[in-house]
């Protein structure tokens, strides 16, 4: 059994959670170049935000409601790592799915609603974030669940048949996870709109039609669980590390100085997962939002001599690629 937990509004929460004087106000978080609306306070989606929504296109007239700020993902990551400290304490097993996500596994737990509820008050009370969670039986039923918790009552499990069913009869496909809109739209093309429909439809079909991670997710609906809680983080191929700044620069050494910084943030992240990178990429954008300015994106890689999550060997790598760029503008 899998209960998912999962942060309402969260970087909209984290923002609230150090400055109270927003709690209750339109809030929104936008993403790193500050273009859109990664995350939106409850005030601030009953004005019409919209996920994903650029922040010039919201009417001028819910602007000016609006509390507006960057995101700021080194504060979100301090708080997801309290979250999750909290849920390591309360669960024999953990998967940090994302930032504001993770799977718990009950086994052994045997009022899981009462265990659900009491977590629920635990992280909101200790770390003062909001969160829902969902209980089933497979992962993919614990995040419909998850969604469901949303909607109100903060805990939902699809642990018995009658109630699985009923539920599954008015989810639509395009809500569950995989599941993205064009699969969805390929689905109702086959008459499988909801997820009951999807639960039912014939294995060999949806496998030859969809391949095996919508078959994958089929399975989860009828309960058995194909998708393992992975406490151990896999391997990455990349890691990025970047921000927008606040405002217009041009100063080159105030770029250089976000670069090293950049730089030493990644070192670390490669040294908390005992990762060494085999090189290193620099890019910067222009404000894609304002095609009027002359636009801008230059980039350069570079594969080190010997892969290293050294951080000297980084801010030298970069540095060595400012002195070379200025050497070829000249």
């Amino acid at each position: 059994m899998f209960a998912l937990v999962d942060g309402n509004n969260s970087y909209a929460s984290c923002e609230r959670v150090f400055d109270r004087a927003l709690r209750g106000t339109p809030l929104v978080v936008l993403s790193n170049n500050d273009g859109c609306a990664i995350a939106r306070s409850a005030e601030a989606k009953a004005l019409g935000v919209g996920m994903a929504q650029p922040i010039h296109e919201v009417p001028k007239d819910v602007r000016r409601q609006l509390v507006v700020r960057s995101a700021n993902f080194t504060l979100y990551g301090d708080l997801s790592a309290r979250v999750l400290a909290i849920l390591r304490d309360a669960a024999p097993r953990v998967e940090p799915y994302s930032i504001d996500e993770s799977f718990l596994d009950l086994v052994g737990i045997h009022d899981r609603l009462a265990f659900a509820r009491d977590l629920r008050e635990r992280v909101h009370r200790g770390r003062g974030i909001p969160n829902c969670v969902g209980i089933g039986p497979t992962k993919v039923l614990a995040k419909a669940a998850n969604k469901i918790a949303k909607r109100g009552g903060g805990v939902v499990a699809l642990t018995d048949t009658a109630t699985r069913d009923a539920v599954l009869a008015n989810y639509p496909t395009g809500d569950l996870w995989g599941v993205g809109s064009r699969t969805a739209a390929k689905l109702a093309a086959r008459g499988i709109r909801s997820a009951a429909e999807l639960r039912d439809a014939p294995p060999a079909d949806v496998l030859i039609a969809f391949g095996v991670p919508i078959a994958r997710g089929q399975r989860e609906l009828q309960g058995h669980p194909c998708i393992a809680l992975e406490e151990i983080e896999p391997d990455r191929k990349q890691i990025i590390v970047s921000r927008s700044f606040g405002q217009r620069v041009d100063d080159h050494e105030a770029i250089a100085q976000a670069l090293a910084t950049f730089a030493v943030r990644a070192c670390e992240k490669l040294r908390r997962r005992g990762l060494v990178a085999g090189g290193v990429g620099i890019f910067a954008n222009s404000d894609v939002f304002r095609p009027e300015l002359r636009q801008h994106h230059p980039s350069r890689t570079v594969n080190l001599p010997r892969p290293s999550s050294d951080s000297r060997v980084m801010l030298a790598t970069g540095k060595n690629q400012q002195v070379d760029q200025r050497r070829q503008r000249r």
